[in-house]
């Protein structure tokens, strides 16, 4: 039977920044985009999640809640090479390991799992050594790629 592990970064934009340094350090920090006429929330930190920030917010509202929220406009190309780096780093768990842009990863681990003791241990040690390089995750194992993305969104 196939196992595949369904990775979201939910906070990838903001967490490249704040691993580049270019993240303003001890606020709550967003991204922000033009989409149609507003400038909506397209990343935002967990300081940010904490105070109620939420994707897709306006700015404005965002402000109104937050005013002292740093904000840098969103890069998503930038955002899609760092998901590609983290997609080739975890070649190390898995031959196959296949882009779900803009924060996904889909790794097939069928056969895998034995080698880290199961494919439970397999996620939590990935999970473990992304969050040591400051990205937060949310994982899910499932017999298929679709049910394995559904339940890593459901944690989000």
């Amino acid at each position: 039977q196939n196992v595949w592990l369904a990775i979201v970064l939910p906070r990838l934009s903001t967490d490249r920044l704040i691993r580049s340094g270019r993240a303003p350090e001890g606020r709550a920090f967003a991204t922000y985009a033009k989409q149609g006429g507003a400038f909506l929330l397209r990343g935002v930190d967990a300081r940010a999640s904490a105070l109620g920030l939420r994707l897709a917010m306006s700015l404005a509202d965002a402000r109104a809640i937050q005013p002292d929220l740093a904000v840098i406009e969103a890069d998503p190309e930038e955002d899609v090479r760092t998901l590609d780096r983290i997609a080739a780093w975890c070649g190390r768990f898995t031959p196959v390991v296949v882009l779900d842009p803009p924060d996904g990863l889909f790794l097939d681990i069928t056969g895998c799992g034995h080698l880290f003791g199961d494919e439970a241990a397999l996620r939590d040690a990935l999970c473990a050594r992304l969050a040591a390089q400051g990205f937060a995750a949310c994982a899910a194992l499932a017999p298929t790629p679709g049910a394995a993305w559904a339940l890593a969104r459901s944690g989000i």
